[in-house]
């Protein structure tokens, strides 16, 4: 089988794409549900600090965008990504000045804002609280 790009599938594996906050506290959940979600073992990941909160702005910095749309083309044609998860989470860093509903309003932005860009794979938006020690993946 071949991707969009006629590259093979690297060794067969399968990928699905994490895109938001650079947060490790996030990142083992979010793969978790990723693998479930889409059948798929391997996050490519792209992380920002904040990066939901970035994309949402009234106008995004172009070099964010370019540079963004440069990792999911290559997560998509050579990785053969099986879809994206978008997500931001309780607790961040960056985007301690927003209320919860506004951080979850931006993941939803962003994730419009990946659709529109790559129309022809599934995108889906995530918001990751913690629960005690342990951290859990919400479906927006």
């Amino acid at each position: 089988m071949s991707s969009k790009s006629g590259h093979p599938p690297v060794g067969g594996q399968a990928f699905f794409t994490s895109v938001g906050c650079m947060d490790g506290r996030v990142q083992k959940p979010v793969a978790e549900f990723g693998r479930s979600k889409f059948g798929a073992e391997y996050p490519d990941t792209i992380t920002e600090a904040g990066l939901v909160g970035l994309l949402a702005l009234r106008n995004p910095e172009q070099s964010l965008l370019s540079s963004l749309e440069k990792k999911i083309n290559i997560s998509i044609q050579r990785h053969n990504s099986r879809g994206i998860v978008v997500h931001g989470h309780e607790d961040c860093a960056a985007s301690d000045a927003v209320s919860e509903k506004q951080h979850e309003r931006d993941i939803l932005k962003s994730a419009e804002l990946i659709k529109l860009m790559f129309p022809g794979i599934s995108v889906v938006p995530v918001f990751v609280k913690r629960k005690g020690e342990a951290w859990t993946v919400e479906e927006l």
